[in-house]
């Protein structure tokens, strides 16, 4: 009993003392819940808001800059999109898409310069092809079948006719009803029966160049002394196809008898 008694007067107190607190808080409530709205709305904009509207608007600045990217047709707009957004979810779609035009451009030979430099550069760009190509394989998602299309293509380029034929029918038969598995189907038809053409280090023979219509056999070449006539001589010409032929107005003179 004394305890519950106890128990009784200690909340009677407590309830007194925040009875107290009220009379003594309530001239000044407006005041206070003024007071209250401001630290909430601080709050809210000074923490909340920053971690909603950043992503946001991350995410709204990455894709316009991507759409920039994309509608140019060369290569540096993506590779600087990547370079500043390599997370972002439109980087995917760009390291595709970056592939694709550095492959196109080391097919088509558009490497500057001529002999060893060419070469190398054809080789720099077929690897950093290839290095686009496994990041977008690795992501996976929807863009992995292209991204292995394309890694087929790069076996290709680099003369590996057979790994690049295994690779385009590994697509095909990984997803048969996918867009890059119509693309691998296209690719093999057009190397059915290609054979790469073996060359010969061995130096041509060198050919005679040929005699121009009309050209004299006789002829003297250019800077060398003419040849001598070796036809007869006038003279004899004439005595060998007889008597020459009177001139006009004049009388022939009779033969002389034997």
């Amino acid at each position: 009993m004394k305890s519950k008694r106890k128990h009784e007067l200690q909340t009677n107190e407590l309830a007194d003392w925040i009875g107290r607190v009220i009379l003594r808080l309530k001239p000044h409530g407006r005041i206070l819940g003024w007071g209250a709205l401001v630290v909430l709305l601080a709050v809210f904009v000074f923490f909340v808001l920053p971690k909603i509207g950043g992503g946001y608007g991350a995410e709204a600045v990455s894709a316009a800059v991507f759409n920039r990217a994309q509608r140019s047709f060369e290569t540096e707009p993506l590779r600087e999109f990547l370079r500043t957004y390599p997370d972002s979810p439109q980087a995917p779609t760009a390291r595709l898409m970056l592939a694709d035009r550095v492959l196109r451009e080391s097919a088509a030979g558009g490497a500057a310069g001529e002999g060893a430099d060419r070469q190398t550069k054809c080789e720099k760009q077929l690897a950093e092809a290839r290095d686009l190509y496994e990041k977008v394989d690795e992501t996976g998602g929807v863009r992995r079948p292209m991204a292995r299309v394309g890694l087929a293509m790069v076996l290709l380029e680099e003369g590996r006719l057979d790994e690049g034929r295994t690779a385009l029918e590994g697509v095909r038969k990984e997803w048969p009803q996918s867009v890059a598995a119509a693309k691998a189907k296209a690719h093999l038809e057009a190397l059915a029966g290609y054979e790469p053409i073996a060359f010969s280090d061995e130096p041509l023979e060198k050919s005679e160049k040929p005699k121009e219509q009309g050209e004299d056999e006789g002829a003297a070449k250019p800077g060398e002394p003419k040849a001598p006539e070796t036809g007869p001589p006038a003279s004899a010409a004439g005595e060998a196809d007889g008597p020459a032929e009177p001139k006009s107005g004049e009388t022939p003179e009779p033969k002389a008898e034997k």
